[in-house]
């Protein structure tokens, strides 16, 4: 038996979430409605959702991508293995995990190395919103806590 990847060992901790749905979008997957086809882009990457009832969730509050979107490239996930978690731990979550609230992040953004292994920063393009983000996490107790919080902002909503 091989060991897990990063990737992969991130994957398992978010599939242990109660109430929660792990989904990685396969090629040539489709949307809920049955129809509509997910794009390309989002082929390879894990989104979590809150179902604590069983039903669909509708966004999600755990994200794992793959490689870099468009507008979406400060993490240089283009390099080999590169993965990045993101988790929606809202506004006052944000403020004790980067040090200043969201609404402050725009003026700060310049502050942030966004490819930096390891380490939780802000989200490139969702801190506003209270996203964080480590690109090629380790499944230590800094990022469990960082799924925890995510979980507990998802489940309180």
């Amino acid at each position: 038996m091989t060991e897990p990847t990063a990737r992969e060992a991130v994957i398992a901790l978010l599939e242990t979430l109660p109430g929660s749905t792990v989904e990685t979008i396969a090629p040539g997957a489709l949307a809920p409605d049955g129809v509509t086809p997910i794009p390309e882009i989002a082929w390879g990457d894990t989104f979590v959702y809150s179902t604590p009832n069983g039903e669909p969730g509708v966004m999600p509050y755990l994200t794992i991508i793959t490689k870099d979107y468009p507008d979406d490239e400060l993490s240089r996930l283009d390099r080999p293995g590169a993965f990045r978690l993101n988790a929606n731990v809202g506004r006052e979550a944000f403020a004790e995990v980067i040090g200043y609230p969201p609404a402050e992040h725009a003026a700060r953004a310049g502050e942030w190395d966004y490819a930096a292994d390891g380490a939780v920063i802000p989200h490139p393009l969702y801190a506003k919103l209270g996203w964080v983000s480590v690109v090629n996490p380790a499944t230590g107790p800094e990022v469990a806590a960082l799924i925890e919080r995510a979980h507990a902002h998802a489940t309180n909503r």
